[in-house]
């Protein structure tokens, strides 16, 4: 009689992290149709996100485990070890990432041009649930923003209010920012403002932005204001939104200047 060949047993670990790997990534896949659809608010996403992170971390620490133990045994199961750890990478590169840049960042989630008198939000108040962030600008940011931020400053441009207001109405289009509340600037008549949201790529997180347009002895001063609903750090995209729609309306302005 023949003998049947001996083949080596399959890790169980191995099994088992590309399970975790999987779950993990179907928690956080169910997080972001959440998020994104309103079922969840962003502390509830983030809290979901954060339990398919910490799953798939399981599935590839299991994965690294399991990966020595066949090494030395010779056991099968390398694939999907290797699977389990390719997944788990993949679900916590990004999340490792943002920690990694939020933890050089101080807690800061709304960037203004004006400390003294912040734009107000007007309908976002009204659309902020309880959970959100408070509508009022702390006051304690503004130093921290002084520091990291300087070239965050009013636009004072010589341009008459139709112009300010082509310029605006232009830097909004093409952000595709959804507008909420819009008032014409009438120069010294009637001070101009734009109330709008944005949502970011992946959970549509929602930032509100405002900018509020008045006349300053006898010139147009542009200020803008980006604030997220949700969380203490926005790891530095109010920032760069802000610092980017200055500089766009900073060069549009400068055009028409020379235009005229």
């Amino acid at each position: 009689m023949r003998r049947a060949p001996l083949v080596e047993p399959t890790s169980r670990l191995a099994v088992w992290s590309l399970r975790l790997a999987l779950a993990g990534l179907a928690v956080m896949l169910v997080a972001l149709v959440a998020a994104r659809s309103d079922r969840l608010d962003g502390l509830q996403a983030v809290v979901a996100l954060a339990i398919g992170v910490g799953i798939s971390g399981l599935g590839l620490l299991a994965a690294m485990v399991a990966g020595a133990i066949i090494w030395v045994t010779g056991y099968r199961g390398a694939r999907q070890a290797a699977a389990a750890a390719l997944l788990g990478l993949a679900a916590t590169a990004y999340p490792v990432t943002l920690l990694a840049i939020g933890s050089r960042l101080p807690a800061m989630a709304d960037i203004t041009t004006d400390f003294a008198d912040p734009p107000r939000f007007a309908i976002a108040a009204m659309a902020r649930p309880e959970t959100a962030n408070p509508v009022a600008y702390a006051p304690q940011l503004a130093p921290i923003q002084r520091r990291l931020y300087p070239e965050i400053r009013p636009i004072e441009v010589d341009l008459p209010a139709e112009s300010i207001n082509t310029i605006v109405s232009d830097l909004v289009e093409e952000r595709r920012w959804t507008v909420l509340d819009q008032v014409d600037y009438r120069g010294p008549e009637r001070e101009g403002r734009v109330e709008m949201v944005t949502r970011s790529l992946l959970l549509g997180f929602r930032d509100d932005i405002v900018i509020r347009i008045r006349s300053v002895n006898g010139r147009s001063r542009i200020d803008m204001r980006s604030a997220s609903r949700y969380g203490r750090q926005d790891f530095g995209v109010n920032a760069r939104r802000v610092i980017a729609a200055l500089d766009e309306m900073r060069t549009a302005a400068r055009r028409a200047q020379r235009e005229r």
